[in-house]
């Protein structure tokens, strides 16, 4: 498989490839989510994310929606908790 091939010669990292979510935090301001499935609830207060085999809550002020695709989506507002449900 091509994915496996380009972990392999280490270019993408194994976390994007084995379809593991992963977060980037800047300060409390913006959250960029990796590797989801879809958006299961969104509000100012609170989003919440389905992710391969658990849930993942966002809460905070303000949030809003930057950009979202296939791969990311990118969550900015005054984030006060980020949590993992299930799994």
């Amino acid at each position: 498989m091509f994915a496996d091939w380009l972990q392999y010669h280490q270019i993408i990292p194994e976390e994007l490839s084995a379809d593991v979510p992963v977060l980037y935090a800047l300060g409390q301001n913006e959250i960029k989510i990796q590797n989801y499935k879809k958006i299961l609830q969104y509000s100012p207060k609170e989003m919440v994310l389905l992710l391969k085999s658990q849930r993942l809550v966002v809460q905070g002020e303000h949030l809003d929606i930057e950009y979202f695709n296939a791969d990311e989506i990118c969550i900015r507002g005054h984030i006060v908790s980020i949590t993992y449900q299930g799994g």
